[in-house]
């Protein structure tokens, strides 16, 4: 009897650590020295609407293997998916497409706009045959305002809208669910929504910029009233197989060359990098899922990772080392920062923590360097490590300096 109370004694502290650890969001990176004016204080007080409800969820999933959501344990849905054809985005709409499938849904993947076009001669794209098609996925090519023209009578249990950014784009899907007989409605919003925040993460209920288009568009689809309700999912920078917008291609091109990383701000900013396959088993872990009923959810990893972070996580994943330059924003005269460097020059870094205590959600690619790793291996494979490239931009902030 007393072996068995110490066994008992022993899962109970496992399963508090556990709690805690996801009780705090946790970031990775961050500069090994840091000022008052140089980095604000951060705040974890918001990360999760309700504490208890963390710490339930955490219990429930204390045995269960990294990376699984249990939303994942129900089949036979029938599932659209309408994709962008094209930014970064295009893959989260791939590998939900994958992640559902492999969980014995039926799937179809409908990007917008004509499969003749050249962009579908870039990834995801190119990978539907090899990792879609043998999983049974349906693919097709459609307009929003034409699905139902050319589905007209298909019934869909759940409907994924993957690709709008206004009611003019969305609205045609969302009427289409209906008719369709929809029960979910789930909407790819944007973390790039929220007002901008000295004290990071994002944690849903924050300020947003309320005229944006995917602030509409979240609020129209609550009133719009599916039966086991919308799920708006807010994503940030992300990375993985399959991505075809560049991220971390950016610090690449600059360290496989010996060239600087050159960085807007001090570089101490914060931002969320995911695996696409992390955002796509969140996104699954909302099927059939009371607790995802009309509820937001920033859909990031758990770690955050600073500018100058970056730049150091990918040299270590090439096997380099990198050389980091920092500039004033805004002081170089005919340099963008857009155009320049593929982040914002802000925090721009959420929490996940809701996901993961409502949602039963875990990343199943938490390590960064791992991922990218895998992503270099990747970009040497194209062939793009050998190309000739010039870092004008580059050139004109390092001529100020």
């Amino acid at each position: 009897e007393t072996d068995k109370k110490t066994v008992f004694i022993s899962r109970v502290f496992v399963s508090t650590k556990e709690m805690m650890m996801m009780a705090t969001p946790t970031m990775q990176h961050a500069p090994a020295t840091t000022t008052p004016a140089a980095v604000e204080r951060f705040s974890f007080k918001r990360a999760c609407s309700s504490r208890a409800t963390v710490f339930q969820a955490a219990a429930k999933r204390t045995a269960s293997p990294r990376g699984r959501c249990s939303a994942l344990k129900v089949e036979n849905k029938s599932v659209l998916v309408v994709n962008t054809n094209g930014g970064g985005h295009a893959n989260i709409g791939f590998w939900l497409s994958k992640t559902l499938a492999s969980a014995k849904h039926d799937v179809t993947l409908c990007v917008v706009g004509e499969e003749t076009d050249k962009k579908m001669q870039k990834a995801p794209f190119t990978y539907f045959d090899a990792d879609l098609k043998p999983l049974g996925v349906t693919t097709m090519w459609s307009n929003p305002a034409d699905l139902k023209s050319k589905l007209g009578g298909a019934k869909f249990d759940i409907v994924c809208d993957n690709n709008g950014k206004d009611l003019e784009n969305v609205g045609p899907v969302a009427e289409f669910a209906k008719e369709a007989g929809a029960e979910q409605f789930f909407f790819v919003s944007s973390a790039g929504i929220y007002k901008p925040t000295p004290t990071p993460p994002h944690v849903e209920g924050d300020a947003v910029k309320e005229t944006a288009g995917h602030a509409v568009v979240e609020k129209h689809l609550v009133d719009m009233k599916f039966t086991k309700g919308m799920t708006s999912f807010r994503p940030q920078y992300l990375t993985g197989y399959g991505s075809n917008k560049d991220c971390e291609e950016y610090f690449f091109d600059r360290i496989q060359r010996g060239k600087p990383i050159v960085i807007p701000g001090s570089g101490d900013q914060f931002a969320s990098v995911s695996h696409a396959e992390d955002l796509a088993t969140m996104i699954a872990s909302a099927v059939d899922n009371a607790n995802a009923k009309d509820e937001i959810f920033n859909c990031v990893t758990q770690k955050g990772v600073t500018l100058r972070g970056m730049a150091e996580v990918c040299a270590k994943a090439m096997g380099k080392e990198a050389t980091i330059v920092t500039y004033k924003e805004g002081s170089v005269e005919g340099v963008e920062t857009k155009k320049q460097f593929p982040f914002r020059a802000v925090h721009f870094y959420a929490s996940s923590a809701k996901a993961m205590a409502k949602l039963g959600w875990e990343p199943k690619h938490p390590d960064l360097e791992a991922t990218l790793k895998d992503r270099y291996a990747e970009y040497c494979a194209s062939g793009r490590d050998k190309k000739e490239m010039t870092f004008d931009l580059d050139e004109k902030v390092l001529a100020t300096l």
